[in-house]
């Protein structure tokens, strides 16, 4: 029953089926529609499993999910993880010397210097002799001060008397403009003979100080003092003034100006002496011989004063590259006798001309004195030579040890952290050369 309920089920659908077209063919070619693949879904049941009214649903297949992007690896953790790693790097870095014993010896070498005077026989000729002059106006400074002062003059006494008459020292006399002039000195008027007078001339003064006793000539003229006694000053009275300050020279001013002349001359004279140098020549400084002259000396009278200097100055020109080298070397052999080896030239020698001659047209003997600093050399070979000494020893005994050592002046050792010994190895030990400043 239940077979027969089937095939009338499935006669059913067949007959619901559209028919196939069988009319002629068009023109126009159709597509073929592809045959529907028929696709066992369940397994055909069997008879045993077929319930009678029991609706079998067929589930339609699932369709297929959609294409997914591969996830992609996280690379962004890059970043921190190197960080990290350098981070841990630096640290070991840092700390790894911290916690490895380690030491460091600062060795100051013996520095010693040698001063020499010697003579050099170069080739030098001598400049021209060349003459400049300049003169230089210059204020006085210096203060003077004149208190008033009395006029001063001669009197002359005339006697016309047959006897001889004397007159006492401070007799006073009037001018005609009313000065008084007192005499000086006594005067001893010998006898006078007719028509010819006696007479004699004493000094005399205005009593009064200034200018006012600067009396004219014969303002004095008159009877005086004795019976036949005539006075008269047949010279002006002079030196009369009033007190005022003024100006003077000085030593200083003269001194200031010549100084002053003397540093422009000089500059002037090595410029031009220099002109006359050929290339690679030098010029020793010349040997000058100055002139001075003013128009006031020391304690005049005066607002200014002109000074004026002249100098005449002769040079010698030489090889200066052959001076240094011929110094040089007669330092270095002298050093290497008194030092012997292990002592090396530090910086440049310092020359100092002290004298110089021309013998003849073209050689110069010149003085000079040579200074030098050598300082001992720390070889590598010697740095391990130490090394080796002082490895384990403690701070005092490697200081004892290396101050022994020919060629060190002084030894500072600093050891890393409380541990006062050295470390055992060598390779932790960094020597280092501290040299005193030349």
């Amino acid at each position: 029953m239940h077979n027969a309920a089937l095939e009338e089920t499935a006669l059913t659908d067949n007959t619901n089926e559209p028919q196939p077209d069988i009319s002629e063919p068009s023109s126009t070619p159709q597509p073929e529609t592809p045959e529907p693949e028929t696709t066992a879904l369940v397994p055909t049941p069997t008879e045993q499993d077929v319930i009678e009214g029991e609706v079998i649903v067929l589930e339609p297949p699932e369709a297929p999910k959609a294409h997914t992007l591969p996830k992609q690896k996280p690379y962004w953790l890059l970043i921190p993880s190197t960080i990290v790693c350098c981070l841990i790097f630096l640290a070991g870095s840092y700390l790894l010397p911290l916690l490895t014993p380690t030491a460091t010896v600062t060795i100051i070498p013996v520095e010693r210097t040698i001063t020499t005077t010697t003579v050099i026989q170069i080739h030098g000729r001598q400049l021209p002799a060349l003459t400049l002059m300049q003169r230089l106006s210059v204020q006085a400074t210096g203060k003077g001060h004149q208190n008033a002062r009395q006029a001063h003059g001669i009197i002359t006494f005339y006697n016309g008397s047959f006897s001889s008459q004397t007159i006492a020292a401070g007799t006073l006399l009037t001018g005609r403009d009313g000065i008084q002039i007192i005499t000086d000195q006594v005067a001893t008027i010998p006898a006078g003979n007719p028509p010819i007078y006696g007479q004699v001339s004493v000094s005399a003064h205005a009593i009064l100080a200034g200018e006012q006793g600067n009396i004219p000539a014969y303002d004095i003229n008159q009877a005086c003092c004795a019976t036949s006694v005539l006075a008269k000053n047949t010279q002006a009275f002079t030196g009369g003034a009033v007190a005022r300050d003024f100006l003077v020279v000085t030593r200083t001013d003269i001194n200031n100006a010549v100084a002053s002349l003397l540093i422009t001359l000089s500059q002037v004279e090595a410029a031009a002496q220099k002109a006359q140098l050929h290339q690679g020549e030098d010029l020793i400084t010349p040997s000058c011989t100055p002139s001075i002259s003013s128009d006031h000396k020391p304690g005049d009278e005066a607002k200014q004063v002109v000074v004026t200097v002249s100098i005449t100055c002769s040079g010698i020109a030489y090889d200066a590259h052959e001076v240094y080298q011929d110094a040089t070397q007669i330092l270095t052999t002298e050093a290497a006798n008194r030092f012997g080896t292990g002592y090396s030239l530090t910086g440049d020698i310092q020359i100092t001309i002290v004298h110089a001659t021309i013998s003849n047209q073209t050689r110069a003997h010149i003085m000079v004195q040579v200074t030098g600093t050598w300082i001992y050399q720390i070889t590598p070979t010697t740095k391990r030579l130490l090394l080796h000494l002082i490895a384990g020893k403690s701070k005092q005994q490697a200081e004892a040890l290396l101050l022994q050592f020919p060629g060190i002046a002084g030894a500072q050792i600093l050891v890393k952290g409380e541990n006062q010994t050295l470390p055992e190895d060598p390779n932790a030990i960094t020597i280092r050369i501290q040299y005193r400043a030349v």
